[in-house]
């Protein structure tokens, strides 16, 4: 497109230049002479019968009104030529700070592929450690005598849940491993229905916003991740007075400069946050001694990585009184689950 509008303007330029040089040593060609009657219609002959006076002062008025035009002709032609120059310098300008940029994105994408590989390097030999001292502990936690299978089953599926992060933390850090990044349509409605089942023996939960939840195109392991990070926040910082946590989960559709989102709320009654640590809960270290920071960095990561935004809905958030966090996810499939 570029190309072709650089043609378009050179054929212009070349057309105008060729118009006035024509006009300024009056020499038309074919088939520019048509332009003749127009541009300097001083040339069209005379009526038969004037007197020699007459086509005297004819004559003259026609010198005249050829050297004006002629030198009209010669300043439109090298203002013309100036213009296109200025034009010309300021596409080579344009082009070698392109040039100058590409060089410098190349530099940083090398640059950041090194560390990545280094990340991914030092994440795989985490997650492998990890597990492998997870497996040591859950074979002495076999071994201990007096285990209800109660508590053992309990302790069995935290171990599980544990394990299955690892895999997520491990693929998450191997390119080689695309599950993660496939995104496909997730039943939401089915995901939360499962996670308030896993998490009934802590926390109550209720729902608002109808049973027609559509589906959205999403990665299901990550998405689930962060739910889940969400509910052992509420679990985990509750009020000291209560035994179970109080979970509201509500959704909706909204629009946000003509976009769509499937819009969740998770909100608690538990010890809350204020103001300096809502600005900060989503930033890594930058959380409290209460722990802030950690989980809720990781949700924010992976809600980027859906195009979507998380905050806390600071009208319903503060201490003492609970939390609230608002996801938004790009709304893609009109499909709806009831």
């Amino acid at each position: 497109m570029r190309i072709i509008r650089y043609f378009l303007m050179l054929s212009v330029m070349f057309i105008t230049w060729s118009v006035l040089g024509m006009v300024y040593l009056d020499r038309f060609v074919e088939p520019f002479d048509r332009l003749r009657p127009l541009l300097m219609p001083w040339k069209v002959p005379e009526p038969e019968g004037a007197t020699t006076g007459e086509r005297m002062a004819s004559m003259q008025r026609q010198l005249a009104s050829s050297k004006k035009t002629a030198n009209y002709a010669f300043f439109g032609m090298s203002g013309a030529f100036a213009v296109f120059c200025v034009y010309l310098t300021f596409v080579y300008q344009q082009k070698q700070r392109r040039v100058r940029e590409n060089e410098l994105l190349l530099f940083k994408n090398r640059e950041i592929a090194r560390r990545n590989e280094f990340i991914r390097y030092i994440s795989a030999t985490i997650g492998h450690e990890f597990k492998n001292n997870l497996g040591r502990i859950k074979r002495r936690i076999d071994l201990l005598p007096g285990l209800t299978p109660d508590v053992k089953g309990r302790l069995d599926e935290n171990l599980e849940k544990l394990f299955a992060d690892i895999d997520i933390f491990k693929k998450i850090s191997d390119e080689r491993e695309a599950s993660l990044i496939d995104f496909t349509g997730v039943d939401i409605r089915a995901m939360l229905a499962v996670l308030a089942k896993e998490n009934a023996d802590a926390a109550d939960f209720t729902f608002e916003g109808g049973r027609n939840l559509p589906a959205i195109t999403a990665s299901e392991p990550l998405i689930k991740t962060v739910f889940e990070n969400l509910i052992d926040n509420s679990i985990k910082y509750k009020k000291p007075e209560q035994p179970r946590a109080l979970i509201t989960v509500g959704w909706s559709v909204d629009a946000d400069h003509q976009r769509r989102y499937l819009s969740f709320s998770f909100r608690d009654q538990g010890i809350g946050m204020d103001e300096i640590e809502a600005d900060r809960c989503f930033y890594r270290g930058k959380g409290t001694g209460k722990g802030w920071g950690q989980g809720l960095y990781f949700a924010k990561y992976v809600v980027g990585l859906h195009a979507g935004k998380i905050r806390v809905g600071m009208d319903n958030t503060a201490q003492g009184f609970g939390t609230e966090i608002i996801i938004k996810l790009p709304f893609v499939e009109e499909a709806a689950h009831g």
